[in-house]
């Protein structure tokens, strides 16, 4: 009735607009006004105008309206071309529907307002928030805070573009540059820091976190890009700051359009699906639409797990939960022979140095012999392309699952000379948030009041979080070949020790007093720092900055190395190790592993 009104007043309006105080001809031609208010109305109706909540009008409500109204006055043009007993003036049918549109659309604009004030009224929100970075993802968390007025109120942005300070953007002004941080929030007394940089590097975040560390203000953060589903910001996406994005956050930018080449429309087999870095595979993978993805693990839960996490997100994707262990051989063909994957992701493994330690048959079973059999079911079934995740403890080795592991790419590198599957390796350091990671080791730690333990002061490792590292092996993919092997760029080693005092500041206390340090001393098999190429490799730069394609002689043959691995296998199952070192010492000749160390 409301919109009724609304357009019986606009077509009276556009009567006097046209006619002025000429009450005669306004009465003359008030019949067909009526009949264009009645044909709008209709429309109204039409276009489901009353389907619509419009206590939250957008954009894209107001496109309804206007749709709504057009179609009417489209209609009342038809009416009148074929009845012709009424005569309704041009001017006046297209003033008719262009007041019934501004009034209409400013009635649901008003109801909106009305909303968000009583709305404030009600919560009385107090948090007053800034927004660092004034772009695109500040802007839209801008809008969506403005729409949910329980989040607090938007102060300030800050940002460094000389362009944008001292001006304003949707009525909010740009305060910076970012170096005045700390007395821009002072000054305007804000309660939440909004970090809106998607590729911001661990490095800034840390700077940033530095110069306000003395302020009550609780900070947030967007996650990296390539975590944003569909590449779209959600209010619901931004979290609490945590470790990794202080030291592990890295600028990452990966090729999109380039991954989605090789992985939509495709059947992906990930390996060890249910670990950290498995699982990771499949969050992206599953992002890129591909035809099939197949979960293989050896436990269980973990599978079941990421597959109710995925089923839950990508209902429209086809899942397959395989539970198997990849050095059973006839098992592993039975799902070969069954599914064909066209693309493996090769991430299942043992990965603990110290347990490793303690069962090295184990290691050389899962991590070497298991990788064989992938490998070559692979080439058996015409997978296009394998990647092997590898580990930089594979260079230099000191332990025996670092050994295991370049076993490993020592096989794939041999098997992909001369093969028709594009077959890749990816060797990377510690990521954050893995299962037994050191990181989450001191999580426990402080949160049962410490002592915090650490091997050495001195130990320092490459560190990346899981996401970051996932994004570069799905870019490594596009390039995989040959059995290359590829080397992403970890940024600079971080001292473990800074690592845990950092820890213990953001869980807001006190390192040595709060928490204690102890000093346990270096386990079997650790080494100080982390490598990530053998001196007679080299780097050679890909099209992608943070990923390093490594040139190195790799002259076994694949049936040299078979042969090898069956070896160290059956020696592994009689417990003669120092056989196992001598018989490798050929083939890694830069080992340094002590069997006195090792169990059985």
């Amino acid at each position: 009735m409301i919109d009724f009104g609304i357009t019986f007043f606009s077509a009276v309006l556009s009567l006097f607009v046209r006619f002025g105080f000429d009450f005669e001809s306004i009465k003359g031609f008030l019949s067909a006004s009526l009949i264009q208010v009645i044909i709008m109305s209709a429309s109204y109706m039409i276009n489901f105008f009353y389907t619509v909540v419009w206590r939250y009008t957008s954009l894209k409500e107001l496109l309804v309206i206007f749709r709504g109204t057009f179609v009417g006055y489209l209609g009342t043009l038809g009416f009148f071309y074929f009845y012709r007993g009424l005569v309704l003036p041009r001017s006046v049918g297209f003033l008719t529907f262009l007041a019934s549109l501004v009034l209409i659309s400013a009635s649901r604009l008003f109801l909106a307002w009305l909303n968000s004030t009583n709305f404030k009224k009600i919560q009385s929100p107090e948090k007053r928030i800034a927004i660092l970075g004034a772009n695109n993802e500040g802007v839209a968390l801008l809008d969506e805070i403005n729409r949910r007025p329980d989040l607090g109120k938007v102060i300030c942005f800050v940002d460094d573009d000389t362009k944008n300070i001292g001006r304003k953007i949707r009525g909010i002004s740009v305060e910076g540059p970012v170096g005045k941080l700390n007395s821009i929030l002072r000054e305007k007394n804000i309660d939440e820091l909004i970090i809106a940089l998607p590729n911001a590097s661990s490095k800034y975040i840390r700077e940033i976190v530095n110069n306000i560390r003395d302020l009550n203000v609780q900070i947030k953060v967007l996650p990296g890009i390539y975590e944003l589903t569909d590449n779209k910001l959600k209010i619901v996406q931004l979290r609490q700051l945590n470790v990794e994005d202080i030291i592990g956050r890295q600028a990452i930018k990966i090729n999109f359009a380039e991954v989605e080449e090789y992985i939509r429309n495709k059947k992906v087999l990930v390996t060890g699906a249910g670990g950290s870095i498995g699982s990771e595979i499949c969050r992206q993978v599953i992002k890129l639409s591909p035809k099939e993805l197949l979960l293989l693990g050896r436990g269980e839960n973990s599978i079941y797990e990421i597959y109710e996490e995925l089923r839950e997100d990508f209902p429209e994707i086809p899942l397959k939960r395989l539970i198997g262990d990849i050095a059973d051989s006839k098992r592993m063909e039975m799902i070969f022979e069954e599914f064909r994957p066209d693309i493996v992701f090769h991430a299942a493994a043992h990965k603990h140095v110290d347990i490793m330690q303690e069962n090295p048959v184990e290691a050389f079973r899962v991590n070497s012999f298991g990788t064989k059999i992938m490998a070559d079911l692979s080439e058996k079934f015409g997978v296009d392309r394998f990647i092997f995740i590898s580990t930089d403890k594979a260079v230099n080795p000191t332990s025996i699952m670092g050994l295991s592991k370049r076993l490993g790419e020592i096989y794939i590198r041999s098997i992909g000379k001369n093969s028709r599957t594009k077959f890749g390796i990816v060797r990377f350091g510690n990521v954050f948030g893995s299962r037994g990671s050191v990181p989450l080791k001191f999580k426990k730690q402080i949160e049962s009041g410490g002592p915090v333990t650490i091997t050495d002061p001195r130990m320092k490792r490459f560190f990346m979080t899981i996401p970051e590292a996932v994004a570069l092996v799905l870019q490594t993919g596009a390039y995989a070949q040959n059995g290359n092997l590829f080397v992403l760029d970890m940024g600079e080693q971080i001292l473990i020790e800074d690592l845990a005092r950092e820890m213990i500041l953001m869980a807001g206390l006190v390192p040595d007093q709060d928490i204690k340090i102890v000093y346990t001393g270096m386990r079997p098999g650790e080494k100080l720092y982390e490598e990530l190429f053998l001196e007679n490799e080299k780097a050679v730069n890909t099209s992608h900055p943070k990923i390093l394609l490594v040139e190195g002689k790799n002259s076994f043959s694949r049936e040299e190395i078979s042969e090898i691995l069956l070896k160290v296998l059956e020696l592994g199952y009689q417990k003669k190790l120092k056989d196992i070192i001598a018989l490798l010492s050929t083939y890694v000749p830069d080992m340094s592993i002590n069997p006195d160390d090792s169990g059985g």
